[in-house]
């Protein structure tokens, strides 16, 4: 018998990927999260942070109001009153007290106030800040009639000179002779810072200076030096551009073998004059 070829088809049914997973216990099927469940159970933390984040930032707690200092006189009191809080003022985060620098702020008052001797800032929680400065330092004599004073760098009169020592203070006299006693702000703190800047400009360059003197205004200012010829300055304007207009006509003067038999007047901005 011959034997007939019997085609025969089988059929083969994978299983799916999702009942291979569910059946092998590989990956679980995804649960819901409970908010309200969480919620109430992180409730406590969560209260904490706001009542904190308020207290903090929108209080007032910790918002400084009032900067107390201590100086040697009223007036001083009220500028570095006034400076701290226009620091404060300045900061990103306000006036709160937590973010505040004291390192900082005393930094800043000792840039501004260069003539002090000790300037010290405290913070005392919650939310005061305390400035304290005791001492002035010299600056300048100031020669009026026949009495001559010790001016601070403040331009504040702190003792009355009874000798001849300056101390290597330079002396600026009052050609109007107004009388002052101690304790008066006989000039602006710009003024002293002025004639500072000029005293060391000559001294670095070996300039003998005979005589600083104000007429009837302190906004203008003259150097007598001892080659005999005035330096007429204007404290309205920087001193430092006026030194550079005066060293650059001193260099001209002397590149032209001249010498000023009168004066160099600096006192308009920009300029200078020679005679």
């Amino acid at each position: 018998m011959k034997r007939r070829n019997v085609k025969r088809s089988y059929r083969f049914s994978l299983p799916s990927s999702k009942s291979t997973r569910e059946s092998s216990g590989i990956v679980k099927k995804p649960t819901k999260i409970n908010w309200f469940e969480l919620l109430r159970k992180y409730a406590f933390y969560i209260l904490l942070i706001v009542v904190a984040m308020y207290v903090v930032f929108f209080s007032g707690i910790f918002r400084v109001s009032r900067v107390d200092v201590q100086g040697p006189n009223s007036e001083l009191s009220q500028d570095l009153e006034s400076e701290s809080n226009k620091y404060i003022k300045a900061l990103f985060t306000g006036s709160n007290w937590l973010f505040i620098d004291a390192g900082s702020l005393k930094s800043q008052l000792q840039k501004t106030f260069t003539g002090q001797e000790s300037i010290t800032v405290s913070k005392t929680f919650p939310n005061r800040i305390e400035v304290k400065t005791d001492e002035q330092k010299s600056a300048i004599i100031w020669k009026t009639g026949n009495q001559r004073y010790v001016v601070s760098i403040n331009g504040r009169t702190l003792s009355e000179i009874k000798d001849q020592n300056t101390n290597g203070l330079p002396t600026v006299i009052d050609g109007s002779s107004i009388p002052v006693k101690v304790g008066d702000r006989v000039v602006s703190r710009d003024f002293v810072d002025f004639v500072l800047k000029l005293n060391d400009y000559f001294k670095n360059n070996k300039i003998e200076v005979e005589q600083i003197f104000v007429s009837e205004t302190t906004s203008e200012l003259n150097v007598k030096l001892k080659d005999g010829y005035i330096i007429k300055f204007n404290t309205s304007d920087p001193a430092d551009s006026q030194i550079r207009s005066l060293a650059a006509t001193l260099a001209l003067i002397k590149s032209q073998n001249k010498k000023p038999s009168e004066y160099i007047d600096l006192r308009v901005t920009g300029k200078a004059f020679y005679k």
